[in-house]
């Protein structure tokens, strides 16, 4: 992953539909290694790939539960991310973008509270 050119992306209160485009790396942050994934945004015309931090357990555990069903890969998982609330240590809100396109499905994956 060339980190000059890609930028993190900030996860909010508002839903936000990425594709996961790489398998996990790591990148060198001040606090040591953290582990992150190349995205894609949905509806960016510019096709910029940015990259998202997979560290926190509320977004790791619903990932690590549709990366055995896609095949054991990260790539290619197409996903709705938000935060639960505007706090900066709220969880995750995750869900599969792919089963409520495909399946007409709208399932979440709550973390453990």
């Amino acid at each position: 992953m060339d980190e000059a050119r890609k930028k993190p992306i900030s996860v909010t209160t508002e839903a936000v539909i990425v594709k996961i485009v790489s398998e996990p790396t790591v990148l060198l942050t001040f606090r040591g290694y953290a582990p992150v994934v190349e995205i894609k945004l949905d509806n960016d015309p510019s096709g910029e790939t940015y990259y998202l931090y997979i560290a926190a357990k509320s977004l790791s555990e619903p990932l690590e539960e549709l990366r055995r069903k896609n095949g054991g890969k990260f790539t290619g998982l197409h996903l709705r991310l938000r935060k639960e609330s505007a706090d900066k240590f709220a969880p995750y809100i995750v869900q599969s973008a792919a089963d409520t396109v495909v399946k007409g499905e709208d399932y979440e994956t709550h973390p453990a509270g």
